[in-house]
């Protein structure tokens, strides 16, 4: 289970999310506490990204693909958070299309 929070008032946004998972199934279930679930977005911006449940995207851990976006974004800044998030989903779609091979082997060397 996961535990995240976001606290907004009139000057800014805090997120936050525990660490927590678990893995395995049937009767093998490890839990750890060093799964990070909360990522920065965007470099030039204060804009983040919380994931839970499913840690990956075809095969591809979202870690992965936020870190790629922000590589592959640095510079743009959008007006709202709703074009952060199409942006976002815009670079998953295109992206992963064309280099989930390449985003794999990337994963090996790391």
């Amino acid at each position: 289970m996961t535990a995240q929070i976001g606290v907004i008032n009139k000057k800014c946004v805090a997120l936050a999310t525990d660490s927590a998972v678990t893995i395995g199934s049937g009767q093998t279930i490890k839990a750890f506490n060093t799964a990070e679930k909360l990522f920065t977005l965007s470099k030039g911006s204060p804009v983040g990204i919380m994931i839970y449940n499913n840690a990956e995207f075809l095969g591809i851990p979202w870690e992965i693909l936020v870190k790629e976006y922000r590589k592959n974004s640095y510079g743009r800044n959008f007006d709202t958070l709703h074009k952060y998030a199409q942006d976002f989903f815009s670079f998953i779609n295109e992206y992963s299309q064309f280099n989930i091979l390449e985003i794999r082997h990337n994963m090996m060397l790391e």
